[in-house]
């Protein structure tokens, strides 16, 4: 009997190790950016960071990202070597950091280290550099000095103690001390052959207690050994090969622990580096061999613990070698391994608790509470009886104690008390079933089951063992493919949800009344998708509607219809499951995570609003996949989410985590993209003097309006990510919400001046932390902004505001001035035209009179009275006549005489002619390569064509003489002309989306552009018939068939821009250029022009008397270059007229469009002759020309103004109708639009010499 209890009592020992505990960790490691896997150290700070000593520097982390500090040879300031053998707090939150290198201070306020400590240490009244240094709970500073015994400061105090090498109560044993630790009792002071001394200085400097025997004083002495008191101040002494239990009361050790460890020396192989207690009752024990062990503080039992994830399989994790242990103020406990970097384990650090099952499709709960899980290949989980298929796709329970199990492809199974029945199209003689594919099944409360296939919709009953369907064939159901099903067993209605694949059907089982929805009842809105993948109605009586594009929530009292998809912050479109927990929080599992939703009413309107909180692999789900209809809600209320691996649910929180919401911490500042660090200049400025988090001011420069500032909370036990709000006092009216994902708030282009940032942690379920973070922030004006800036600029507004009142004041008085005398010269205007016009109708008359009489007299010397006395009326009303004129509209008329005088630019200025060099009006000049620097480089050609070829060869010869342009496409030139001041346009007529007439009365009519000469090129010489049938514009300055010969063409061109014509050089052309234009068919460069009259016959039926005055009067072409060409024309067109035919070589199509030009002035002299006063602007623009190339055009042409090219012909149509009618002379002034009878006398004789009568009585016919 005695070695079975032996045996029992061994095994049981040894079954603690063999059991490995269910701890869930989560990991930090390269990934998160902890780049240093080995952890020799962990602390938590009193502001909520973590520092982990590492052998490659020193890490601090956030919860959200990590800050490396290494060592630098160069800077002072850095740490004195990056090996990290321990992390301690001080009283005033700086940090005791041990190194290979000895000891220095982090201070966090400028994140600088000091690595003087002989300094630090003597202001304390410590001369000599501790070789152990350990900071005790109540921030007292213990340290051992060599040869010298162990001095405690007290730093709240600044009081000094020493323990020298005494006797007595007030000093300890002399030896070698190797670590220091504490107890309840206070300090404990561990030597390295195991002895310990526990000194005091709260109460009073004494040492209280101290062992005088060791287990280990017979052995060799080890440095590594460490002291932990546990929850129940038991004293633990730990180290290489070393784990043994001190019991101060009893003086007495216990090293039956280290034993079954292993732990029998310092030749062991093994090593205890760690331990720690938490709040459970366990002590953390951490190994190099053993790894993570966990030990009961009353038992002293232990069991492995393998620090691994949520995902992954605990028998893939290996052995972990344990650097340290620490547990921190929120009882989480943090491990540092050799290779693995860090793992903390926590009760609620998993938002969801985990079972790896397999792929879970399907779930239910029978009356008794038991769980039955369905997969996608192994059937029914805890079942070994036969199913209709291992491929599981719906589950349901009925009141009669049945679980029924549908599959994908093989029908239904019934499983009851301990038999099974299968119920299958296929392979069921009685073909209960209309089709075996089952997609959901469900239950109503009188326990009928309904039964969703793509065959349609059954129902079966179990007290009456039948089955009764609903189909599109029997006219119940408007479609077969019926998707998904709820019933609400607690809702009055007795409503069955129907999902099917064109939309949601509403069956009231009571009265079998049905409703067919794609969107709301009134149709107004319609459903993300008619693909219904799941249905549920809330406790609020909202109809949840899941499709693969998103969810629907349809509210029947008020016909409203939401929309929650990934653009309202959805984890995913594609809804797998739908279910209400007993929260009435809405979980939804899709095919990428899940959603939690949590409603809220707006009272107010009536309406809805939705917070999602969004759930990954990272917060413990088993995938982030999950199957369709793989959700329950069981009967505590609680949600089961069925994924791929496995099933997830929600862990239940404590009521410490739902306090546990610390204060918030700044921690990081971006200024644009850039992270600002503490003493580091940005833009020749150090925006962080000391940390941000250490900070309540920040001053930004005026350009430094746009940053981003990061926060934390530093409670890493919290189970999901803690959200933030803030309030931006001074921009914002109230709270917001931040960004969970980015833990931070960006602001963009912030005016100047100054703002108080308020932030507050809140957790997923809302509760908002009581400790709120404030940070003033300024940002600066721009110096013109400045206080003297702006004072500079108030005294200049005051000064520019006194002048301008000033020469305001004398300005109204001069506009005073100017209007009294412009209304005292408009009166005295008006006096005069009045009296003027009193005057001459009684003058007009008599003036008639006269006329009459002296035609009647038959004395000579009667009628030569009569008709002195009528010369001198006529002369009289004349004045009257042109002092009535010129005092009419005095302002235009003086404009009109500047602008035919004067030409205006683009900008509205005065151009006066350019004067040209002498070098550029002889009659011929050779240049040579010279050419480029002629004057004619300064004038600016575009030529537009269609022909690339011959844009090509044009600008290989025209780029050495002009400032050439070509172009193919007539709109992009002439969106161009308007931007580039050319002199010179050269387009083809037939060019694809305009006209080159079009373009040139385009230019002509603009006033920018008005002044640009413009040559139209034709393909061929144009006979009169051909231009009018083109419609050719009468406004180019001159006119050039293809093909012609290039240097004729730039004489011409020089011709019309008013310079001599210049040769070119043929040789200016390489031979590429004389290559290209080989063996074509229409040479371009030796054509000469000619020009067909066929129907250019000029009418004259009045052939006028030798001596006829009218010879005098010239309207037509009166260049003197033209007189030879307008002999030939009229003799060719007399051989015409005779029946010949001729080409008039030598005519250009620039002198017949002149002609026309003419003749179409006459004709619209000839119109718009009795209107009197004809307008230049009218007349130009029925020629399709500007006033001011018109005016030009007409007097290069004649020689004389429009105005009087307009007088000539009235005056040469009054000959005409002296001779061939009778009529008086007032009737045929007004036919001609002379003003009166007097003036047209006037000017008659002017011109003439002879009075109309006088003419009419010579010459008439």
């Amino acid at each position: 009997m005695r070695t079975i209890k032996r045996l029992l009592i061994a095994m049981l020992l040894a079954l603690p190790l063999v059991v490995v505990a269910d701890h869930l960790f989560k990991t930090l490691d390269a990934h998160d950016g902890l780049t240093s896997s080995q952890v020799n150290c962990i602390m938590k700070d009193s502001r909520g960071y973590v520092w982990i000593g590492t052998p490659a520097g020193l890490y601090r982390f956030d919860g959200y990202t990590f800050r490396n500090f290494q060592s630098d040879s160069q800077d002072g300031s850095s740490l004195n070597d990056s090996y990290i053998n321990s992390i301690q707090e001080l009283l005033d939150g700086n940090l005791l950091i041990e190194t290979s290198s000895g000891y220095c201070v982090y201070h966090p306020q400028t994140e600088t280290f000091e690595r003087d400590m002989k300094q630090y240490f003597a202001r304390m009244g410590i001369e000599t550099i501790p070789t152990v240094v350990y900071i005790d709970r109540h921030k007292n500073l213990w340290g051992a000095i060599p040869n010298k015994g162990v001095v405690a400061y007290n730093q709240q105090q600044q009081l000094l103690f020493e323990f020298g090498y005494t006797n007595d109560a007030s000093g300890v044993p002399q030896g070698v001390v190797c670590s220091i630790g504490e107890c309840n009792d206070g300090a404990v002071v561990v030597y390295d052959d195991g002895r310990m001394v526990c000194c005091d200085v709260m109460h009073q400097q004494h040492t209280v207690w101290a062992t005088t025997d060791t287990p280990l004083s017979k052995k060799r002495k080890n440095k590594s050994l460490k002291v932990f008191a546990d929850q129940m101040d038991n004293i633990w002494l730990y180290g290489q090969g070393t784990l043994m239990m001190y019991d101060k009361n009893a003086n007495t050790w216990n090293t039956s622990t280290g034993e079954r460890l292993g732990m029998t020396g310092m030749g062991v192989d093994r090593n205890i580096n760690g331990m720690a207690g938490d709040k459970s009752g366990n002590i953390w024990i951490g190994s190099d061999q053993l790894g993570l062990l966990k030990m009961d503080v009353n038992t002293h039992e232990t069991e492995p613990v393998k620090p691994r994830n949520i995902n992954e399989n605990p028998n893939l994790v290996d052995h972990v070698s344990i650097q340290s242990v620490y547990v921190d103020d929120t009882d989480l406990l943090w491990v540092g391994t050799e290779k693995s970097g860090v793992a903390y384990c926590g009760q609620n650090i998993y938002r969801f608790g985990a079972r790896h099952l397999g792929d879970i499709t399907a779930m239910a709960q029978d009356a008794n509470g038991t769980i039955w899980y369905g997969t996608s290949d192994k059937g029914v989980l805890n079942y070994d009886g036969p199913l209709a298929s291992m491929k599981v796709s719906a589950m349901a329970t009925t009141p009669d104690g049945s679980l029924w199990v549908g599959s994908k492809r093989n029908g239904l199974t019934r499983i009851k008390g301990g038999s099974t029945y299968f119920y299958s199209l296929a392979k069921d003689s009685m073909a209960t079933l209309i089709d075996d594919h089952v997609n959901a099944l469900c239950t109503d409360k009188i326990g009928n089951l309904w039964i969703a296939t793509n065959g349609g919709l059954q129902v079966y009953n179990p007290k009456m063992n039948t089955f009764s369907s609903y189909t599109r064939e029997n006219g119940k159901l408007n479609t077969n493919n019926i998707t998904s099903l709820y019933y609400n067993h607690e809702a009055k209605n007795n409503n069955l949800y129907i999902g099917t694949a064109e939309g949601l059907i509403i069956l009231n089982l009571s009265s079998t009344e049905k409703m067919v929805l794609t969107g709301n009842v009134a149709n107004i809105k319609s459903f993300t998708n008619n693909f219904i993948t799941q249905i549920l109605q809330d406790s609020r009586g909202l109809i949840w509607i899941g499709t693969r594009e998103g969810l629907n929530i349809l509210n029947l009292e008020n016909d409203e219809l939401d929309y929650l998809t990934e653009k309202q912050g959805l984890c995913n479109n594609n809804i797998c499951g739908i279910a209400e927990d007993n929260n009435h929080n809405i979980w939804v599992t899709t095919s990428s995570g899940v959603s939690r939703i949590v409603i809220q009413r707006n009272h107010e309107d009536g309406s809805n609003n939705y917070g999602l909180y969004n759930y990954t692999t990272a917060d413990g789900l088993q995938s982030n996949e999950f199957n369709p209809g793989s959700i329950m809600t069981q009967a505590d209320g609680n949600v089961l989410l069925g994924g791929l691996y496995g099933v997830n649910w929600v862990v239940k929180k404590s009521s410490d985590e739902k306090d546990a919401l610390p204060r918030v911490m700044l921690t990081q500042l971006f200024i644009g993209e850039e992270e600002i660090l503490t003493g580091h200049a940005y833009e020749d400025r150090i925006v962080l003097p000391q940390a941000l988090n250490e900070t309540n001011k920040l001053q930004l420069g005026h350009n430094q309006n746009t940053f981003t500032i990061k926060f934390a909370a530093g409670n890493y036990n919290q189970s999901e990510r803690l959200q933030f709000m803030y309030w931006m006092e001074g921009k914002d009216d109230d709270w917001r919400n931040g960004n969970a994902l980015t833990h931070g708030v960006t602001f963009k282009d912030l005016s100047s001046g100054t703002y108080i940032l308020h932030v507050k942690a809140i957790s997923a379920e809302g509760a908002v932390s009581n400790q709120e973070r404030v940070l003033t922030i300024t940002i600066e004006r721009h110096w013109l902004l400045s206080w003297w800036m702006l004072t500079a600029y108030a005294f200049i507004a005051i000064v520019i505001l006194y002048f301008w009142r000033v020469g305001l004041k004398q300005l109204s008085v001069i506009k005073a001035r100017k209007k009294a005398v412009i209304e005292e010269l408009a009166m005295q205007r008006e006096e005069i035209k009045s009296a003027s016009e009193d005057l001459r109708q009684p003058m007009a008359r008599m003036t008639s009179i006269i006329g009459n009489l002296s035609e009647k007299e038959k004395s000579l010397e009667e009628r030569e009275q009569l008709n002195a006395l009528h010369s001198q009326m006529l002369q009289i009303i004349t004045r009257v006549s042109d002092m009535q004129t010129n005092l009419e509209n005095p302002e235009a008329k003086a404009k009109n005489a500047v602008h035919d005088r004067l030409e205006l630019n683009g900008r509205g200025e005065i151009d006066l002619p350019d004067l040209v060099s002498h070098s550029l009006t002889t009659d011929t000049t050779r240049p040579t390569r010279a050419a480029l620097d002629s004057p004619t480089m300064k004038f600016t050609v575009v030529m537009i064509d269609d022909n690339d070829d011959f844009l090509k060869f044009a600008t290989s010869r025209f780029k050495y003489v002009y400032d050439f342009h070509a172009y193919n496409d007539i709109e992009k030139a002439a969106a161009d002309l308007d931007e580039m001041r050319c002199d010179i346009v050269v387009c083809k007529q037939d060019m694809e989306g305009m006209t080159g007439s079009d373009l040139c009365n385009q230019l002509k009519t603009s006033p920018t552009t008005q002044r640009v000469k413009f040559v139209l090129m034709t393909e061929g010489t144009l006979t009169p018939q051909d231009m009018r049938a083109q419609n050719i514009t009468l406004s180019a300055d001159d006119y050039l068939a293809k093909p012609f010969n290039l240097q004729d063409a730039m004489m011409r061109f020089n011709k019309v821009l008013g310079l001599g014509a210049i040769e070119i050089n043929s040789d200016l052309i390489e031979g590429a250029e004389t290559r290209m234009l080989e063996d074509r068919n229409a040479s371009m460069t030796t054509a000469t022009e000619s020009y067909d009259i066929a129907e250019y016959k000029p009418t004259n039926n009045d052939e006028p008397d030798a001596d006829d005055p009218m010879n005098r009067v010239e309207t037509k072409i009166n260049k003197r270059d033209n007189q030879l060409v307008r002999q030939t024309y009229e003799e060719e067109s007399q051989q015409y007229a005779e029946g010949g035919e001729t080409s008039l070589s030598d005519y250009s199509m620039l002198d017949a469009m002149d002609q026309q030009l003419l003749r179409n002035i006459e004709q619209y002299v000839m119109q718009n002759m009795s209107r009197g006063q004809i307008s230049l602007e009218e007349m130009a623009s029925a020629m399709g020309m500007g006033r001011v190339p018109f005016f030009h055009r007409v007097r290069s042409l004649t020689n004389k103004t429009p105005a009087e090219l307009v007088r000539d012909m009235r005056l040469k149509h009054a000959c005409i109708l002296l001779k061939r009618t009778n009529i008086n002379m007032s009737e045929l002034a007004t036919n001609i639009g002379f003003m009166t009878a007097e003036n047209f006398i006037n000017i008659f004789r002017e011109k003439f010499g002879m009075t109309p009568l006088e003419y009419r009585l010579k010459h008439r016919k």
